[in-house]
């Protein structure tokens, strides 16, 4: 067991980080947050501008656990900047919409774009197509419990860590199915019997936004939604903006806009330039959290 201590002198709220729907295996324990990222599992508490963490490996997403911690839960982000640039971008609106966008940005003070594995984040989002969130949830334990030797303890509880590539390619199509993955099973037997090793995933930390968008898009079963996903929560690209129905509402609500997951991504992106994945998310939760614009 692993211990960190992290000082922040900037924003961040770890309910609101890690319950916004940007990721899927992290639970509330008492006061504390518990999951896995990747093939780590973590406990992180928030007390006095001070984040403790407990892991059971010294490394997270390939840094030592420190320097992953910081990578990993976006604080790095100029949060303080972006909101106040996005604030800036309101002011071209009409009043309803600059109360709407003001009232969201504060909502979110301190929601992280976290910066997760791509593989990881990838196989998530693609179970995440037409599914809610607890059952995507239900469907990444039960993944992650086909391989019992991944499992770890971790103060007193066992945790099963996501499975690699080569474990992975030893699922069939049944396999998945029996996963209650239903027409998602097909694509994720596709994309793993198709890669050698994560280089795919690894290589597409140097190109661009768009580049991203593209390739991801070349894999059988990824749409925009989900291209645009996986750019923002595991790449880090802050532009992005993934539209699902919570978004194509609010688009339509505030802006009058409607059309394709495609041309309202594209459009959102040019709106809310270079911080559009932070709209984004703070946009998705108040519409989410206070149920505008449902039927």
């Amino acid at each position: 067991m692993f211990r960190q201590d992290i000082a922040t002198d900037v924003s961040i709220d770890l309910d609101v980080t890690l319950d916004c729907g940007q990721t899927f295996r992290w639970e509330k324990s008492g006061a504390c947050w518990k999951g896995i990222v990747r093939d780590t599992a973590l406990k992180l508490c928030q007390n006095d501008g001070v984040i403790k963490a407990i892991s059971s490996s010294p490394v997270l997403i390939g840094m030592d656990l420190r320097d992953g911690l910081l990578t990993y839960l976006g604080l790095n982000d100029d949060l303080e900047s972006i909101h106040s640039h996005l604030i800036e971008i309101s002011r071209d609106y009409d009043p309803r919409c600059r109360q709407i966008i003001e009232a969201a940005l504060a909502e979110a003070r301190g929601l992280r774009i976290l910066r997760q594995d791509p593989f990881e984040t990838t196989i998530a989002y693609m179970i995440s197509a037409r599914n809610s969130i607890p059952a995507i949830r239900r469907s990444l334990e039960a993944l992650a419990r086909c391989f019992p030797e991944n499992s770890v303890e971790l103060d007193g509880e066992t945790f099963f860590l996501f499975p690699g590539l080569e474990q992975m390619k030893l699922l069939s199509v049944a396999d998945l199915e029996r996963l209650n993955l239903g027409f998602r099973s097909q694509w994720i037997y596709r994309l793993v019997q198709s890669l050698e090793d994560e280089r795919f995933f690894t290589d597409m930390r140097e190109i661009d936004l768009d580049s991203k968008l593209n390739e991801l898009m070349q894999v059988y079963g990824i749409g925009f939604k989900i291209a645009s996903c996986v750019s923002l929560f595991a790449y880090g690209e802050l532009n992005s903006f993934p539209a699902d129905v919570w978004i194509l509402r609010m688009m339509k609500d505030l802006f009058g806009i409607t059309g394709t997951t495609k041309s309202v991504t594209e459009l959102g992106m040019r709106m809310f330039s270079p911080y559009a994945g932070y709209m984004q998310e703070a946009l998705y939760r108040y519409y989410r959290t206070n149920k505008i614009g449902r039927n």
